[in-house]
């Protein structure tokens, strides 16, 4: 019997996304195949860029379709970047979501969409379509070899003659690529650099970098107090902020030292019982190498970030107020300094401390907890499910340009010779700021990546507690939507934990995820048997690579763009005295004028969106599609509800805000890790 099938298939919107080249396709079913045929229509220019085409073809009745054979005949600029199609004939309709390159002179076999883990294939040719797809994949990303990434999660191999898989090619846009937004910030602010003085002053003379930029908002609020203590809890770092019923040791303060600063009658220890005392450590960079380096002309250069300290106090109104600083942990040498000090001590403190946040911030919680510890989850991935395993559709979205970004970040920022080593305290020769890293890698485990988990951990999950602070109250209402979200699609395939211990596929993901990716104890569970586990890891993944992210992302301009504000070197090392200090010798501590426009460019380059992002919660739905079962569109769009209402709480708490935070507005907040 003939059957007539109809052909819709969509090209991708990206540049280049179209093809002239001749494309072919074969239908494969359970019956058998179709005859080649090529994709032509007369007077018509096929396949381009964001075009739906249609199409019929005849066949004899191939049965179920197991999936599309599009084969590219090549030429020049033949690529071809195919988002979907889809196949109806008669009564019935097959769904082939893709996303991905044909590339010129390639075969690819697109396999019908409907969510299935392994054991429920049809046919024996729809379970050799699924080993044959990962047998290809497994070719396209290997893991590096264990000695390339000692220390430090596992990633993507990466080597001349290896490039990166076209599908994971970083954006090439106008204004997404963070190489490209570098060059545009530096351009502009050189096109000034002429007017700037000779004798150079960055507290007075970085305003001159902005003629031609946003100046950021809190440049004109950065000495005070409250502007300090507000960035502990809704800045570019707002992690380290801990309750703590007693003083650190070796930090000597007493009850003279803080006279004034405290309620009238409060003690230190009044105020400690009270649960009015909270601390933000960088102890992380004890014994960390710092920047050391003799030029061409003999002169060493030097940079610092100690292992600074700061003590805050919720006062009578609510409000943090920082307290004490510490910048070092040396009772003997380190002095502890407060607001009662010379207002240049006071001054160089918080700039100290805030160099030691940005080194720790960088290399731990942003590269660190969030791009490189993606990675094995991208890598396993992609690696071992196949297009319709429900877990790969759930996370394709969210993987997309991290490995890319990844690469980016490591060969232009982190590797010898990247502007790290221009400009950071910790970059340079001896690779402090790798040692910070990995030294981070080694505290860290995946259940450090839940909110709710640290936030008691650190003694502020609740709001009678610490009354202000934004970052939990966005994050804890976007963690449940998503962990309601993975939860539901989950549970509709893997209705007892031994659906999850027979998935083949899965259980490898998991052999490859532990053996290659991520040590195991740094999960929550030596082996993958229970449900509730993989909706609690893919929960976090998830959380991590869009809201978190996000958190310690997309303030990077605002935060360190003003570098005084927060400079992520000091040029002298920290005063053991007080009462030494002159005005003079606070320019002199911090970046001179090409380690500022380093830093300008950087945080302007780190915090921009690209023209093709996707956010969670986008206008018009998300571009891609994987799952298109009615139960698994309900979930999702129950999904979207709870963003919403989020991005209206948001909303409405900034309202009256005297410092909006709205950084964590689900409309704002990219799916994955793209810059």
């Amino acid at each position: 019997m003939t059957v007539e099938y109809k052909l819709t298939i969509r090209t991708g919107t990206k540049l280049g996304a179209g093809t002239d080249a001749d494309i072919s396709i074969v239908l494969v079913g359970t019956r058998g195949e179709s005859a080649p045929r090529v994709l032509d229509k007369h007077f018509h220019n096929d396949f381009e860029a964001g075009a739906e085409d249609v199409y019929a073809l005849s066949s004899e009745d191939l049965g179920d379709l197991v999936l599309l054979r599009f084969s590219n005949a090549g030429g020049v600029a033949a690529d071809w970047l195919l988002d979907w199609a889809i196949v109806t004939a008669g009564e019935k309709q097959w769904h082939f979501p893709f996303y991905r390159w044909v590339l010129s002179g390639a075969t690819v076999d697109v396999l019908e969409g409907t969510a299935k883990l392994a054991r429920q294939a049809s046919s024996e040719r729809e379970s050799t379509a699924r080993r044959e797809l990962l047998e290809a994949r497994q070719r396209m990303y290997p893991w590096r070899a264990p000695e390339m990434t000692e220390g430090l999660p596992g990633a993507l191999d990466l080597r001349e003659g290896r490039p990166l898989p076209k599908d994971e090619l970083y954006r090439g846009l106008t204004e997404g690529s963070y190489e490209v937004v570098i060059a545009k910030t530096l351009a502009a602010i050189k096109l000034n650099l002429p007017m700037l003085t000779r004798a150079w002053n960055g507290l007075v003379d970085i305003f001159d970098f902005f003629k031609h930029l946003e100046v950021p908002q809190l440049a004109q609020r950065w000495k005070d107090d409250l502007e300090f203590a507000r960035q502990a809890v809704q800045g570019i770092a707002p992690l380290h902020i801990t309750l703590v019923p007693s003083l650190p040791q070796g930090m000597p303060l007493t009850d003279d030292d803080v006279r004034g600063l405290l309620s009238p009658g409060t003690t230190l220890a009044r105020a400690l019982d009270a649960k009015r005392i909270f601390l933000i450590d960088f102890e992380i960079l004890d014994d960390i190498r710092m920047y050391r380096k003799v030029g061409e002309d003999g002169v060493e250069e030097r940079r610092w970030a100690p292992a600074a300290r700061c003590l805050l106090y919720l006062d009578d109104q609510r409000q943090l107020r920082p307290l004490a600083i510490q910048l070092g942990r040396d009772a003997q040498k380190d002095p502890v300094f407060t607001p009662n000090d010379d207002a240049y001590d006071w001054l160089a403190a918080k700039i100290y401390l805030r160099c030691s946040e940005g080194n720790s911030h960088q290399m731990v919680s942003h590269a660190l907890r969030t791009h490189f510890v993606a990675e094995p989850f991208v890598m396993a991935t992609m690696r071992n499910l196949p297009d319709p395993h429900p877990v790969y559709k759930l996370l394709r979205r969210h993987f997309r340009y991290t490995l890319a970004i990844n690469e980016g970040a490591r060969k232009g920022l982190l590797d010898a010779g990247g502007v790290f080593d221009d400009f950071i305290a910790t970059g340079g020769p001896d690779k402090g700021h790798l040692q910070l890293g990995k030294k981070g890698f080694q505290r860290w485990t995946l259940a450090d990546n839940k909110p709710r988990a640290d936030l008691e951990r650190r003694g502020v999950l609740d709001p009678a507690v610490l009354p202000n602070y934004p970052y939990r109250d966005d994050a804890l209402p976007l963690w449940d939507a998503f962990e309601e979200y993975v939860g539901g699609v989950l549970r509709h395939f893997y209705r007892t934990d031994a659906d999850l211990e027979a998935d083949t596929e899965m259980q490898q993901w998991w052999k490859d995820l532990t053996e290659h990716g991520l040590p195991v104890d740094k999960l929550p569970c030596r082996e993958l048997r229970r449900v509730d586990d993989l909706v609690d890891i893919l929960t976090t993944v998830l959380f991590t690579v869009s809201v978190q992210h996000a958190a310690v992302n997309y303030l990077q301009y605002e935060h360190y763009a003003f570098v005084p504000n927060a400079p992520l070197s000091m040029r002298r090392e920290p005063p053991r005295q007080k009462g030494t200090l002159r005005a003079e010798d606070i320019p002199e501590m911090i970046p001179t004028k090409s380690q500022m426009l380093w830093q300008v460019a950087i945080g302007r380059a780190l915090s921009s969106f690209g023209d093709d992002e996707e956010y969670l919660l986008h206008e018009g739905g998300w571009r891609e599609e994987y799952f298109h079962e009615p139960e698994l569109v309900a979930i999702r769009q129950r999904f979207q509800e709870r963003l919403r209402a989020q991005r209206e709480a948001v909303e409405a708490r900034n309202a009256g805000a005297e410092v909006p935070y709205t950084i964590l507005r689900p409309d704002r907040i990219p799916c994955g890790i793209t810059v």
